[in-house]
């Protein structure tokens, strides 16, 4: 490359225009990478080594239950005419139910303050329904015996225990929407 007549070096003009257009694009990423590091930083990563924040929990719990939604949408809108079919889709709703309690009890609360208390008795709101569900499932289960029986007495002694079953887990589950919305969480406010 010439040089100038007091021996300095010079660059061609399309050199120079590439080493101002690299220094323009590395302006212009740098802020946009340390913004989806932080982004990234912030959603866990696997990483469970960090504090946990109120917008992490929300984040990973609503995930839960994002993941479940269509699902547990989809088991109560059917609409089951036999013992055999109630006792299916109760079945279907505790699984599913259990599901979405293993699921939350892997999701690390915020470390701590009130943050943490309101997680925790939302946590705990869903884990109390739990025990309800399996209610139903057993009122179910004799709800089909009894029909089979032909009894009809103990069938709707049976038929009122499956619908007191359900009515006191749609009362829990009212509990934890409510604990849900107030915490701030949507999809897992919305499951009821």
């Amino acid at each position: 490359m010439p040089g100038t007549p007091d021996g300095a070096r010079t660059t061609s003009p399309a050199a120079a225009a590439r080493t101002i257009y690299a220094g323009a694009v590395l302006r212009r990423l740098l802020p946009l990478a340390l913004l989806l590091i932080a982004l990234l930083a912030g959603c866990g990563g696997g990483d469970d080594t960090g504090p946990q924040t109120r917008e992490g929990f929300i984040l990973a719990a609503d995930g839960v239950c994002q993941r479940l939604a269509s699902d547990l949408a989809e088991a109560g809108s059917v609409n089951p005419q036999t013992p055999e079919q109630v006792a299916q889709a109760n079945n279907v709703l505790a699984d599913l139910y259990g599901e979405l309690v293993a699921g939350l009890g892997k999701v690390r609360l915020p470390d701590s303050g009130t943050p943490r208390r309101q997680a925790q008795a939302f946590v705990d709101s869903v884990r109390t329904a739990d025990p309800l569900v399996e209610r139903l499932r057993t009122a179910s289960k004799d709800f089909v015996t009894a029909a089979k029986s032909n009894d009809r007495q103990a069938a709707a002694t049976a038929g009122n225990e499956v619908r007191s079953a359900l009515d006191a887990f749609r009362a829990a589950r009212a509990n934890s929407d409510r604990l849900a919305i107030g915490y701030g969480l949507g999809f897992c406010g919305n499951l009821g």
